[in-house]
């Protein structure tokens, strides 16, 4: 098996993607996995850790055999991550013309402070476009992200949920979070942009019925910003949503 024997470091976040690619590491191949987490100033961050140590928690009891190959995650402050001022450069130039989420900034510091030559992302499929043709629309080919390997890209949320429950790993992806805003019992508030996303992946089955509905009456909303973005961003209007809701919903 390719992977077998080799360590593969891995972002992951608790979230549906990245712990599929774990679960998938962990169960069809003998690859030493090494999970990294960056801490971020937001409210999901203390939930995203909870999660993970009832996944962990939950993966040792029900595959214990995989015990010594899952090792601990190496958690870092956002803060402590200096920045690489060629990759600031290569980032501020691609922003003029693309979108480029604050986390991949991040995560290509983080990449280049600790030498990781290569780590996983786990991006899934965007639907009408192949991995090369989103790569090149959102990261343009620059180097600052030449570590990122994409290895689940090929898929679509759902194809996840139905390997996962063709193998039995569906319960422990069903214990994954997603919402930026839970409530206080963590259940998914149906606004924010992943719990969106996971609506229009199929999964809607993950949310309760009025964070459904209220997820669904969004579609429209997203699908122009996304659409629009590029065309409009420097617009006061584009501006103030971006700066008041985006980085909240």
């Amino acid at each position: 098996m390719k992977e077998a024997g080799k360590k593969i470091h891995i972002f992951w976040t608790g979230g549906w993607d990245s712990t599929f690619r774990l679960l998938q590491l962990l169960n069809t191949t003998n690859a030493i996995v090494q999970p990294h987490y960056i801490i971020r100033h937001e409210n999901i961050t203390g939930i995203e850790v909870y999660v993970m140590t009832l996944i962990r928690r939950e993966i040792f009891n029900s595959y214990p055999e995989v015990r010594s190959r899952f090792l601990p995650t190496r958690y870092v402050n956002q803060d402590l991550i200096k920045t690489n001022n060629d990759i600031e450069s290569q980032i501020t130039e691609l922003r003029k013309s693309t979108k480029v989420n604050e986390q991949y900034r991040l995560m290509a510091n983080y990449c280049s402070e600790y030498g990781i030559k290569e780590i996983e992302v786990s991006l899934d499929k965007t639907p009408g476009q192949t991995a090369e043709e989103w790569l090149n629309e959102h990261f343009k080919g620059i180097s600052a992200f030449d570590c990122f390997r994409y290895p689940v890209f090929h898929l679509t949320k759902y194809d996840m949920y139905m390997i996962a429950k063709k193998n039995k790993w569906d319960h422990i992806l069903s214990m994954t979070s997603f919402c930026r805003r839970p409530s206080i019992k963590i259940e998914p508030c149906g606004v924010c942009g992943p719990c969106v996303d996971t609506v229009n992946s199929g999964l809607g089955f993950r949310l309760p019925v009025v964070a459904r509905i209220k997820a669904k009456l969004q579609l429209p909303l997203r699908k122009y910003w996304r659409n629009n973005y590029n065309n409009n961003k420097d617009t006061k209007l584009f501006r103030f949503i971006e700066k008041h809701f985006i980085s909240k919903f």
